[in-house]
């Protein structure tokens, strides 16, 4: 039982005295302050609420009206028939940067209006002389009864430029696919190297180029991922630009190449006269051609940058006047397996 009183006897009262000392002297030391408190809080809110909703308020004019009237005006120039890129350029420093980038946009959207403008105007200029030789054929073959050698000349005329208003036609259609982006059509794993090399096999065997002389090098195997078909229409036309360009007795050569393991870099090389430094930026518009009308649609090479753009890639174009000209063709290098 004395073990019981010590346990209970008056530690227990003294801890509770002690709590409650230190309770009294934080109450009488606090005191005031809650006091303070109590009394000023309603005032702080009443001074700082109104304050806040001042803030509020002033953020909204400064950030939220600029940016709601920006995007206004961009939303009018919908409306417009030629939107120009004049959007003004007020208030803050961000909200310049965004009526600046718009303006970009708008300047952007507008120079590839002009090239399809462009593009629509050289189209139907071109449709236009075949359409008109045709027809031209046509109404002197229903005058009267022709001789037997000017019926086989008209007949000719005809088939040739019915033949080139298909071409013409088609490599339109296949460029208007191809800029679109080709996003339908299924894409392959294809090994360009072995692809090159049998198109150079096929094409030292095509009597047209019987006194061109073909050539590759480079990587075993590069493969990326294409729309097979596509890709090889690539490399077939530039194969057939360079020979037709090099001439009896002239060289083409093509390399494949894996460059730091991340991009295959194709290289198309010809021993012609080359493309003058006038020409060189225009080697890729449509339409342009510096071998004559009869010779050539100028859409070749047009089709062959959308291709290669078409798959991530990019193409380019080289040459030294009297030397022969490089065409290069890089690609992202397909993922391991």
């Amino acid at each position: 039982m004395g073990d019981g009183r010590a346990q209970g006897g008056p530690l227990p009262f003294f801890r509770s005295l002690r709590f409650r000392v230190t309770a009294l002297v934080v109450a009488v030391l606090f005191a005031p302050t809650l006091l303070y408190l109590r009394i000023e809080l309603p005032r702080l809110v009443a001074i700082t609420l109104p304050l806040s909703l001042l803030l509020a308020l002033w953020l909204t004019r400064r950030l939220v009206r600029p940016l709601e009237a920006l995007r206004r005006r961009a939303l009018a120039k919908i409306h417009e028939p030629t939107p120009s890129a004049d959007l003004p350029l007020q208030g803050s420093a961000e909200m310049q940067d965004v009526a600046a980038a718009f303006n970009a946009l708008l300047a952007a959207l507008a120079e590839r209006r002009k090239a399809n403008e462009a593009f629509v105007t050289d189209l139907v200029h071109e449709l236009k002389n075949p359409v008109a030789t045709i027809r031209g054929c046509a109404d002197a073959l229903a005058e009267a009864p022709a001789e037997h050698e000017r019926a086989a000349r008209l007949s000719r005329l005809l088939k040739e430029s019915s033949d080139r208003l298909d071409t013409l036609v088609s490599q339109f259609l296949e460029l208007a696919r191809a800029e679109a982006g080709m996003l339908h059509e299924a894409r392959e794993r294809v090994d360009v190297a072995a692809l090159a090399r049998g198109l150079v096999v096929a094409m030292a065997d095509d009597e047209r180029f019987a006194k061109v002389r073909f050539t590759v090098s480079g990587a075993s195997s590069a493969r990326v991922v294409c729309v097979a078909y596509r890709f090889e229409s690539v490399l077939r036309n530039l194969l057939e630009n360079a020979a037709s360009f090099s001439g009896d007795g002239g060289k083409v050569h093509v390399s494949v190449d894996v460059v730091e393991g991340r991009r295959v870099e194709i290289r198309v090389s010809d021993t012609g006269s080359g493309i003058s430094a006038e020409d060189l930026p225009r080697a890729f518009d449509r339409f342009f051609t510096t071998r004559g009308r009869e010779q050539g649609s100028g859409l070749g090479l047009a089709l062959v940058r959308a291709i290669v753009e078409a798959h991530g890639g990019a193409v380019s174009a080289a040459s030294n006047p009297g030397r022969g000209a490089t065409f290069a063709v890089e690609l992202p290098l397909a993922p391991a397996l």
